[in-house]
């Protein structure tokens, strides 16, 4: 993929926080001390069809965060009923909106940071579909990532992307740390699906692509999770790992 699509990480993930805005959920607030650990295993990617995934105009426009939301919802409904794949047009759409970019002129292809494009995901939606709300995880501690991934499906991740990676990534080879990585190239937003005693698997540039944990300790910058109804089984009302979103969606809209 073209290194145009990658930003400055400092600009691309946390904007700074506007008076009166609220702070966002903290995923730990809502884990137990005494919580079962998360599964040694999850697999949840496989579901989609290797030639299923798309770029989302992410080969050619810095749309990262945005093409990031698009294969989480077709991961979620994947699971839980149709696969649902947007319309590259709505994904851009999206963009534009939260980013000013013009698709006539290429004007303002600047990136998005993960919070406005979650709060756009929660209050407008993306191709008919929202979430509930959205959570910040720690990104220092691996098991409430692993947590993340195994109760809500995924993470949505910010990572500082390094030369190497790229090369890496070219060569179909997993993302693993280098005495000399090139020095960061830029921000990138990649979801989370799957995890195992080895590392983490996410999507980018429509493929798979496994990272070491140690990596992964590296590089992540931001890590996020949602909540949304459409990681309800509609036949059983419960999520995949047989927890009661229902519950948990009229908790959070109680606070």
């Amino acid at each position: 993929p073209p290194r145009s699509t990658l930003f400055p990480y400092t600009t691309l993930f946390r904007s700074p926080r506007q008076p009166g805005v609220m702070a966002p959920l903290l995923f730990k607030t809502f884990l137990k001390a005494d919580a079962p650990p998360a599964p040694s295993k999850v697999y949840r990617e496989y579901k989609i069809p290797a030639d299923a995934w798309q770029m989302f105009g992410n080969d050619t426009i810095g749309d990262c965060t945005c093409a990031c939301l698009a294969h989480m919802l077709m991961l979620v409904t994947a699971h839980t009923g149709k696969l649902i794949i947007p319309d590259e047009r709505d994904v851009i759409e999206f963009y534009s909106a939260v980013s000013g970019y013009n698709p006539d002129t290429g004007e303002n292809d600047n990136g998005a940071d993960l919070p406005t494009v979650l709060n756009r995901w929660r209050d407008v939606g993306l191709s008919g579909h929202k979430i509930e709300q959205w959570a910040d995880v720690d990104p220092s501690n691996i098991e409430h990532q692993k947590q993340g991934i195994y109760i809500f499906g995924a993470t949505d991740d910010g990572i500082q992307l390094p030369a190497s990676a790229m090369d890496q990534f070219s060569r179909n080879e997993p993302w693993a740390l280098l005495t000399e990585d090139g020095g960061i190239e830029g921000g990138h937003s990649v979801p989370r699906f799957g995890f195992g005693s080895l590392g983490a698997k996410c999507v980018t540039w429509s493929k798979l692509q496994g990272a070491t944990w140690d990596w992964w300790m590296k590089y992540l910058f931001e890590c996020c999770v949602v909540i949304t109804k459409d990681w309800i089984n509609q036949a059983s009302g419960l999520a995949p790992n047989s927890m009661d979103m229902d519950a948990l969606v009229a908790a959070i809209n109680a606070l």
